[in-house]
């Protein structure tokens, strides 16, 4: 199998074009309108084709595996507390490349397209003896509304990670955008018969009016373990726990009434982040004790840079993987050449309508058109029943508002396991 040789990083290749190309200004005004004056799920509206990233959203699926060591770590920790500080860990690696990294390198967010049904996507992580390889499973689940199903795996270190996506976009004066991002992922530790529920995070989108637009994380994320342990991550658009932009603040407790934290760790998602040990489980030095509460390096994601994972290359892709499916439109947006990017992006889009169209004169559902995954009743599926008492517990934890799913509570996971 040969790889793919387009860059997989997520960054348009125009870095230095920050603001609407010369033609495109009324476009961008119009758009601004629109959003302005629409109501509902902003999912549904055309995007102005400069405004694009020359990827497909599913494909932003591979942040969970950024930094596989740290993903194959978790299984590593020697007590429950280690591996939920692990997790900790592990998911606040996944935010810069998920939300700022792009942004950092470009100048601006743009947006990704949006994945047709039955959309897939694959990327291997091939580590070495010590980590072992990484593998990441994704397809498009559902297109109205739209949602992602994931499966993230390293076998060796036994660390499972299932979960979906959707996103529900709303208007936010001053001409800004607010997407609220419903599912979660399950991590499964099978060694330690453990369960860790991951809920995800509210995205402030703001620039829109300059056509440089920008992504800060707001409120708080949860990671909720089995082992009656929970993470709370607060997040802050305007630096108030470190005084710049990215800042967050995470603290480990157990759920009994009363508990100290763990840890606490805090700093920024996109740079530099310390963390405190609170109760050292064993006698230790003066010095070390007085490090421990002083802080140690957390995670730093300047100098721990995103491993770029292995893709088949575009011309051995099926035709619902994602850079072959989008591959004219991609070379188009590359190329500056908005016009054919919008055609050949229409071209696309209605010939779905038009399947989405067969698909119902048959009396099939969006589930039917599925081949990765497989939607589930989770009263009857063993992950589906661990997301329900693991949601139970961070429920009674944080109060209702802790996770945000779909009003029909859909459940995904993958039709075949290796």
């Amino acid at each position: 199998m040969s790889k793919d040789s387009t860059p997989n990083n997520h960054v348009d290749d125009d870095s230095s074009s920050v603001e609407a190309p010369v033609g495109q200004k009324d476009s961008l005004r119009s758009f601004i309108g629109t959003l302005a004056s629409f109501s509902g799920d902003l999912s549904s509206l055309t995007c102005p084709s400069f405004l694009l990233s020359s990827v497909s959203l599913l494909e932003y699926s591979q942040y969970w595996g950024d930094h596989p060591k740290l993903f194959a770590s978790i299984s590593a920790g020697a007590s429950p507390e280690e591996r939920l500080l692990n997790c900790t860990r592990w998911f606040i690696s996944t935010l810069n490349g998920s939300y700022s990294a792009r942004s950092t390198a470009a100048g601006m967010e743009k947006k990704p397209y949006n994945p047709i049904l039955g959309e897939q996507y694959f990327a291997t992580w091939p580590g070495d003896e010590t980590t072992g390889a990484t593998v990441l499973t994704a397809e498009q689940v559902s297109h109205h509304p739209p949602i992602m199903g994931f499966h993230l795996e390293n076998k060796d270190a036994g660390v499972f990670l299932d979960g979906h996506c959707g996103q529900k976009s709303r208007f936010a004066m001053p001409a800004g955008i607010d997407v609220g991002q419903t599912g979660h992922a399950i991590l499964t530790l099978p060694k330690f018969n453990e369960t860790y529920l991951i809920t995800l995070p509210t995205l402030n989108i703001r620039g829109i009016v300059t056509g440089r637009p920008t992504v800060e994380l707001a409120g708080s994320t949860y990671i909720i373990s089995s082992a009656n342990q929970l993470t709370t991550i607060e997040y802050s658009t305007k630096g108030y726990f470190s005084g710049e932009r990215h800042s967050f603040k995470a603290t480990i407790k157990s759920l009994a009434s009363g508990s100290s934290p763990i840890y606490t760790a805090q700093g920024v998602w996109s740079g530099v982040s310390n963390y405190k040990d609170h109760q050292p489980s064993s006698p230790s030095s003066s010095s070390s004790k007085k490090s421990a509460l002083e802080g140690r390096l957390f995670f730093d994601a300047q100098t721990d840079k995103a491993v770029i994972p292995d893709v088949t290359a575009i011309e051995e892709q099926g035709p619902l993987e994602s850079r072959r499916l989008w591959a004219t439109v991609t070379k188009a947006i590359n190329a500056k050449d908005y016009g054919t990017a919008s055609r050949e992006k229409s071209q696309i889009e209605d010939a779905q309508r038009v399947l989405a169209k067969a698909r119902k004169e048959r009396g099939e559902t969006q589930a039917d058109a599925l081949k990765i995954f497989v939607l589930v009743d989770e009263d009857a599926d063993e992950s589906g029943l661990a997301f329900k008492s693991l949601k139970e517990k961070l429920t009674n934890a944080a109060g209702a508002k802790a996770i945000k799913e779909d009003d029909k509570k859909p459940h995904w996971r993958l039709r075949l396991r290796q």
